[in-house]
């Protein structure tokens, strides 16, 4: 089997693109393939969509985001219920130990962390087998930050390539960082509407805090939270390796040319 370096183009020349070295080794071009298409191992990539496709809607808006935003509202809906029915201390906006401003907190954080690595690996693998197209009309990024943001300056990310156990705590760890920096940009407003919503429907109390019946509230309350989240961040998640691959594959073709 033969590997190929595949090289990122960060600086093109006035006449030819110039392939400037960034160290990302990928085998999606240069691995052997049958007639058709399928490299020896399994890999079945796409051209990268130079519009968005069908498969690319049904990708985001019916798989991502609406099947997301169910599975989203029913599990906070059934965790919710198990955690707040006919809870003797009550249920409350700060007080613990039954808060929904600390619930709301944990389950952002836990639903970012949880979905993306989830899409990291069926996004890839969706991509390997020729099932969704990879993202080709967005134009690569030259900047430093994004460039780290979207692996595009590491070598053997993508899940198949990576091998060994160290290898493996950096990529998921480097995945889970990336996660939590998403998470920050969604937490402020998700919080505040979150807070101002239950603040407007629960029962102020002379103590400051609001009180909330442990039936029915607490429950719809996080079966909306899910399905909010779930339609808005979960196809945002899943961009990340659409737009990926798609650069990769390109500074692949323009290598080979």
């Amino acid at each position: 089997m033969t590997v190929a370096t595949i090289t990122v183009a960060t600086e093109p020349s006035s006449d030819t693109v110039q392939i400037k070295e960034e160290g990302i080794s990928t085998d999606i071009e240069s691995q052997p393939q049958d007639d058709n298409g399928v490299k020896n191992d399994g890999s079945n990539y796409r051209k990268p969509a130079e519009h968005l496709t069908t498969r690319l809607k049904v990708k985001l808006f019916v798989i991502d985001s609406l099947t997301s935003a169910v599975l989203g509202g029913g599990i906070n809906f059934g965790v919710a219920y198990a955690t707040y029915n006919n809870q003797a201390a009550g249920v409350h906006l700060f007080s613990f130990p039954n808060a929904l401003a600390a619930d709301c907190s944990f389950t952002l954080l836990a639903q970012f962390v949880i979905t993306w690595l989830v899409l990291v690996f069926i996004g890839n693998n969706d991509l390997r087998k020729g099932w969704v197209d990879p993202i080709g009309f967005v134009r690569e990024p030259k900047g430093k930050f994004l460039r780290w943001y979207f692996l595009l300056d590491r070598e053997n990310q993508m899940p198949h390539q990576v091998k060994g156990w160290l290898n493996w705590v950096r990529f998921v760890w480097s995945n889970v960082l990336r996660s939590l920096m998403l998470f920050l940009i969604f937490f402020p407003p998700t919080f505040g509407v979150s807070i101002g919503a239950l603040s407007a429907v629960g029962t102020k109390t002379p103590y400051g805090d609001w009180n909330f019946p442990d039936t029915y509230a607490p429950q719809i309350y996080k079966l909306i939270f899910g399905l909010v989240i779930g339609s808005t961040a979960t196809p945002l998640i899943s961009l990340y390796t659409l737009l990926r691959v798609g650069w990769i594959l390109k500074a692949s073709e323009r290598a080979q040319e």
